[in-house]
């Protein structure tokens, strides 16, 4: 097992670098940023948006729809003093888009800004062939079957994949530094521990020039000092499992395998994520790369939101949601005496919205 000690001072290495802010440092990186890049990323970011933001919201109906903590619900609606019932479906309304959204975007990020880069080359990131394959065999199956077969998947954590000469990189997203969970720390562990290899014979077979694979943790914001520590927990689990630090001083954060020194692990945060994406070989060299990418975002959302007429449409669900609040009220007669005499009309109204997150139907 790896000592207290040991993993102290990786934890210490991989999260050493500090970034500050520096504006000329970013009027230099604008001189690199490419104009018609920007374009193709803002065309495919806003296609989506046209797509899939309305369904962020549009499918929600009646109070059930907005189910959220009720503890919380009730806390933040005393706090911010929610009391009217048009205030008190825009903050509902507003944290469920926010979480759709988080987990739109990240799918957006996979398919709509990585697949465009590297900035240089034919090849691109992609889907793995042999993860299309394996999702190709659960085609007919039932949920419980394929829940199953999932178990066994080899390609389950594998996100994209790109080939840049002798080398095979190979990534897992997750969108933020406070992303990822434990559950997920066992689940990468457990399938780098148990894949590395296949992952290595699979591209040799499939790209006769590589020799190497890179497994790269990316999360798509924050800084290495700012994360959870969950992607460094990974790597300080797989010092148990057949790798080693390559070297800490120059190479702070990179494990290697010690048996055939082929595979590498390394997790890549923020600003170096996307230099990563940009040019997986040589990631210093696109240190703007994050910005083609806010720039990107920026020109989708001002054509896209004005295209899906965003703002009437969220305001006529807040208005129905509104609506369902104002009629979640108990008779007071009918309630105990004590009650009546404790609980305003504020706060009942707070106590039957949360009891929704009980309830199938009929709210």
């Amino acid at each position: 097992m790896v000592s207290e000690g040991t993993a102290k001072g990786f934890y210490n290495a991989v999260k050493a670098r500090r970034y500050r802010f520096d504006p000329d440092e970013i009027v230099e990186l604008f001189k690199q940023v490419s104009q018609d890049r920007v374009d193709c990323l803002a065309t495919a970011v806003a296609n989506y948006i046209r797509e899939n933001m309305p369904r962020a919201f549009e499918n929600r109906n009646g109070l059930q729809d907005y189910r959220t903590n009720p503890y919380v619900l009730m806390t933040s609606a005393s706090v911010l003093k929610l009391n009217d019932p048009s205030d008190f479906a825009s903050f509902l309304f507003n944290s469920k888009l926010y979480m759709a959204l988080e987990t739109s975007f990240g799918k957006s990020i996979e398919s709509a800004f990585v697949e465009l880069y590297p900035c240089t080359g034919e090849r691109k990131w992609s889907v793995a062939p042999e993860k299309q394959a394996e999702f190709a065999e659960l085609n007919g199956l039932s949920q419980e079957e394929k829940a199953r077969r999932r178990m066994t998947s080899v390609w389950r954590e594998i996100d994209k994949t790109c080939v840049v000469g002798k080398k095979r990189y190979l990534t897992s997203i997750k969108s933020g530094p406070n992303t990822i969970n434990d559950t997920q720390v066992q689940a990468m562990t457990q399938a780098i521990i148990d894949h590395h290899r296949t992952w290595v014979e699979s591209s040799r077979s499939r790209y006769p020039s590589v020799e190497e694979v890179d497994v790269v943790l990316g999360l798509t914001y924050g800084t290495p000092r700012t994360t959870n520590n969950k992607e460094n927990q990974i790597l300080v689990k797989l010092l148990d499992y057949g790798f080693e630090e390559e070297d800490r001083v120059t190479k702070p954060g990179v494990l290697i395998d010690s048996e055939t020194r082929s595979v590498r692990v390394y997790r890549c945060v923020g600003k170096e994520f996307w230099a990563f994406i940009g040019c997986p070989e040589n990631p210093d060299s696109a240190s703007f790369v994050f910005l083609e990418v806010l720039l990107a975002l920026a020109k989708a959302l001002s054509k896209g939101m004005e295209e899906i007429e965003l703002e009437g449409r969220i305001n006529a669900k807040i208005r129905q949601l509104a609506c369902a609040i104002s009629k979640l009220q108990f008779p007071r007669a009918s309630l105990p005496e004590w009650m009546r005499e404790e609980f305003c009309d504020d706060e009942l109204v707070w106590f039957a919205t949360a009891m929704s997150a009980f309830y199938d139907e009929g709210v």
